[in-house]
């Protein structure tokens, strides 16, 4: 009985007939999302009880935005390019949505344009969503100023923090709902998968979507993938500060190739990077003594063209795949496989098909240095393809590892 009254007070009560994984997946993101925060006061109110579970992340943007239509059944907004499966999802099951693919400063005034036009009174916007960073390009939105405009003019945001991941960035200070894939950095193993969406208790909105949520929630979250989800997450933080270091010297060994006469890279898209810098540093968790937060561990690398880009993808010898935040390295030409028949559309927003995604594992640093300057060397002509034996670490990346 004790035991019972203590999570009551915690405030899990609608976790009861749930396992003890499903408690501690819920326990270890509040844990997490109130760990050294941007807005600490925002928090205190924070339960269990806010983190729904679901069987993927998509899922969980299905039944958020499935929740939203009951809430208020009128247009969303895509703010940023988003992951390619959110826009189409609200397309599909929502009566309209507007999307501005590149999340620009410019693209804000357009919003609030629109917003003073035609977001007032029964034509309120239903939701906003956007990310924290973006995928595949790594942008940020500037999310202070979206979170002016919801205020505003009476609308909730939905983030998805996956890509920037718990660790690093905190997004409460500025978003109703936190919607994550647990699948991708959280569990990083790529053996399970699951998903939570958060509701804020310090918005506006909170009380209106939590009786919404809660009337027809279920949690259909297989009670086997809580318990590996759950196994696999204990040691969440130590691998991000793995990836984050990992990833930040290939991103510099990138830059370097880029910058080196007769490269075939023509751009290296990571948030440290990217125009929008400041809009993701904004979001940044504070340092701790265990932990610094960075820019995560994904990246992508622009060719000047299909050929070079097709060499280096088939050369480099990684893990190639479509997911992320695995513990092995992952490439993915993601305009071949994701807008094969949208290249063109794709390209307006930046996303050429010469790209090719990164998402960095828990392997030895100096080995995927020397995987990645054999891929290059072949890539850019100076090695023969057939060319198996690893080259040494590039001089100037000695010095870091």
């Amino acid at each position: 009985m004790r035991q019972a009254t203590h999570l009551e007070d915690a405030g899990v009560s609608q976790l009861q007939g749930w396992s003890p994984a499903h408690q501690m997946i819920c326990q270890r993101i509040v844990a997490l999302l109130k760990r050294a925060p941007v807005e600490p006061d925002r928090l205190l109110n924070l339960k269990t009880n806010d983190v729904f579970l679901y069987q993927s992340g998509m899922a969980a943007i299905y039944q958020v935005h499935h929740a939203l239509l009951r809430w208020r059944g009128t247009e969303s907004i895509v703010f940023g390019f988003t992951y390619e499966l959110t826009p189409k999802l609200l397309e599909v099951y929502g009566p309209s949505f507007r999307f501005y693919g590149l999340g620009t400063d410019a693209e804000l005034a357009d919003l609030e344009t629109y917003l003073e036009g035609h977001g007032k009174g029964a034509n309120k916007v239903q939701a906003l969503w956007c990310e924290c960073a973006s995928n595949p390009l790594l942008r940020t939105p500037n999310l202070r100023k979206l979170r002016a405009l919801a205020n505003k003019y009476s609308f909730p945001v939905v983030i998805d923090d996956t890509i920037g991941s718990f660790a690093n960035v905190d997004v409460m200070n500025v978003a109703d709902v936190v919607v994550t894939s647990l699948t991708k950095s959280f569990s990083g193993c790529a053996d399970v998968m699951g998903g939570s969406a958060v509701l804020n208790p310090s918005m506006p909105f909170y009380s209106q979507l939590k009786s919404v949520f809660q009337k027809e929630y279920q949690n259909e979250l297989y009670v086997s993938d809580a318990v590996q989800l759950e196994l696999n997450s204990r040691n969440f933080l130590s691998r991000a500060v793995h990836v984050n270091t990992t990833t930040g010297l290939l991103v510099d060994f990138f830059q370097e190739q880029k910058s080196r006469p007769g490269s075939s890279i023509t751009a290296v898209y990571y948030p440290s990077l990217c125009w929008s810098v400041k809009n993701y540093q904004a979001q940044l968790r504070a340092p701790t003594a265990d932990f610094k937060p960075g820019f995560g561990a994904l990246f992508t690398i622009e060719f000047e063209s299909v050929e070079k880009a097709s060499v280096f993808f088939n050369s480099a010898a990684v893990h190639k795949g479509p997911s992320l935040g695995a513990s092995m390295t992952l490439l993915q030409p993601y305009v071949q496989t994701v807008f094969h028949q949208e290249k063109e559309w794709a390209a307006r927003y930046g996303l050429k098909e010469t790209i090719v995604r990164v998402s960095v594992g828990l392997e030895d640093p100096r080995k995927l240095l020397r995987i990645f300057n054999d891929s290059m060397l072949k890539t850019d002509g100076l090695l023969a393809i057939e060319h198996e034996e690893a080259s040494p670490v590039p001089h100037a990346l000695r010095s870091k590892l």
